[in-house]
């Protein structure tokens, strides 16, 4: 079975090197970026499986990313963005989903959640194609 990539996108390099980390230990490929325009780069050149996004980030915002990347998805194929973000309103929760995010997680997260929520998120994508 291919192992499956994980675009990891936080302005926070020690975020972007735990959850590298972590992902290796549960078996999956990480690629990371430094902001928003840097993951439609990598999301262009390498489409991932899945991207982890953070919401506030310089250069482009986790959301905006998320929009720019969804408008690049080949139809029939949807790729699961996880917001994964310290911000934890309501508000947040919605802009999240209206930008094309698919969960929505609040940092700090336990390795296990992370586990949890990444392959739950990867097994539906199967069954989700693109709207």
């Amino acid at each position: 079975m291919k192992q499956k990539k994980i675009l990891i996108v936080d302005d926070d390099s020690s975020i972007r090197e735990i959850l590298s980390t972590q992902l290796a230990r549960l078996g999956f490929q990480t690629a990371a970026a430094a902001d928003g325009q840097e993951a439609v780069e990598l999301f262009k050149s390498a489409p991932p499986d899945l991207v982890l996004m953070d919401m506030m980030m310089p250069v482009l915002d986790g959301l905006a990313a998320c929009q720019q990347i969804r408008a690049l998805e080949k139809k029939g194929t949807r790729v699961p963005i996880l917001f994964l973000t310290a911000r934890d309103t309501r508000h947040d929760q919605i802009s999240s989903t209206l930008s094309g995010g698919d969960d929505f997680i609040t940092k700090p997260i336990s390795l296990q959640e992370l586990r949890e929520r990444v392959e739950a998120a990867l097994a539906h994508a199967k069954h989700k194609p693109a709207p």
